[in-house]
């Protein structure tokens, strides 16, 4: 794990697709397409799912697209899925996946099949569209997403799945139901993030957070299922200037402000452990890897004298901005711990750190590999 020092000091602190028309009735109407088992990535032991995600329980419906070549066609691909809802529903403990306009395998055909879920919610063409690039050159075919918004105006887990290369097959008196439903496993593409502030400060001091924010992230990204990889710029307005996207790490108390108070130290000194933890809610981003440290991390911290929270006992009062470079991946989650310590009289280093122990359903661990970031008092 690598760990950033953060010191409080004075003031310096157009998608495009050739396809033919959509084919669906070829005569075997036996031998319709469906699916189940639509399930999320394996997860390891002991993961648990996290608010916000969507796991194989919590989600309720995806959108397909999808197409097929014949063997001796395979410079046509005939398009069968465009965005069709598949919706869940349960009968007496069955899970079953279905849609409304059905479609039928083609024996002897190829078929690849691609699904994403957003909330359980279609992009609308405002927070990103969605289709299918069905390019001359196979190797190029994918479902895409352009112009993904995600920022405090749209911020959802978003997962993706496909399902390539699978063959239809005719029916026959011996095997008169030759194709199983489709499929799919779903993972995360996103990066989920929080944060958790402990304070190290004498128990005699109430810390009190609020207003965490990352700022000028990259809020608009592309992805391609081809190689589950995103691109990302930052969002500019008419003039071509770069609007700086902000997005707030909540916290669930009452003010929206968490409280990290009273360590309890040894005799030398040193922690021995700290009795509150002012942990923010998670939100999602773009997948970056950022090469500039021009990403910020914002929040106000005020210092009381004792748990009464009055100007009167007020010590210090600030608003706090670091900058640093994060890496972020597709599917990790990471939590970014800051850790508050001092004295009244001596300030002493924050310490910013990236957890390497959060199990979570179907996301990755994360680890930092920022460099240090230092914060300014505003």
């Amino acid at each position: 794990m690598k760990r950033s020092f953060i010191y409080l000091a004075g003031c310096a602190l157009a998608l495009t697709a050739c396809t033919s028309e959509e084919v669906v009735d070829v005569g075997v109407h036996r031998n319709p397409i469906g699916f189940e088992n639509a399930v999320m990535k394996q997860s390891r032991a002991g993961d648990q799912a996290l608010q916000g995600d969507l796991t194989k329980d919590s989600f309720d419906k995806f959108l397909v697209y999808g197409f097929y070549t014949m063997k001796d066609q395979t410079n046509n691909p005939i398009q069968v899925f465009s965005g069709e809802p598949v919706t869940k529903s349960v009968d007496g403990g069955k899970t079953s996946w279905s849609y409304v306009n059905t479609r039928y395998w083609v024996p002897e055909a190829s078929y690849n099949f691609f699904a994403y879920s957003c909330a359980d919610v279609a992009l609308d063409n405002i927070y990103g569209t969605v289709g299918l690039s069905l390019n001359e050159n196979s190797s190029e075919r994918q479902m895409t997403i352009s112009n993904y918004r995600c920022d405090q105006v749209h911020n959802h887990d978003l997962i993706v799945a496909q399902a390539r290369n699978l063959v239809g097959q005719a029916i026959t008196e011996d095997n008169p139901t030759p194709n199983p439903n489709v499929s799919l496993k779903f993972e995360h593409v996103l990066t989920k993030i929080d944060a958790v502030f402990t304070s190290e400060f004498s128990g005699e001091y109430d810390v009190v957070i609020k207003d965490v924010r990352i700022v000028n992230f990259r809020n608009i990204g592309s992805f391609s299922s081809n190689n589950s990889k995103w691109s990302a710029e930052r969002e500019v307005n008419s003039t071509g200037t770069v609007v700086p996207a902000s997005i707030q790490l909540p916290f669930g108390g009452p003010n929206g402000e968490g409280v990290s108070n009273a360590a309890e130290y040894n005799s030398n000194g040193s922690v021995k452990r700290a009795e509150k933890k002012a942990a923010t809610g998670s939100v999602y981003m773009i997948p970056y890897s950022y090469s500039q440290n021009d990403v910020q991390l914002r929040f106000s911290l005020d210092l009381y004298k004792g748990e009464e929270h009055t100007s009167a006992t007020l010590v210090l009062g600030r608003d706090m901005t670091g900058t640093w470079s994060p890496k972020w991946e597709p599917g990790k989650y990471y939590t970014y711990n800051i850790r508050l310590t001092g004295t009244a009289t001596n300030l002493q280093p924050i310490v910013f750190e990236t957890a390497t122990d959060m199990n979570v359903e179907g996301w990755t661990s994360g680890s930092s590999t920022a460099t240090d970031i230092s914060f300014s008092a505003n």
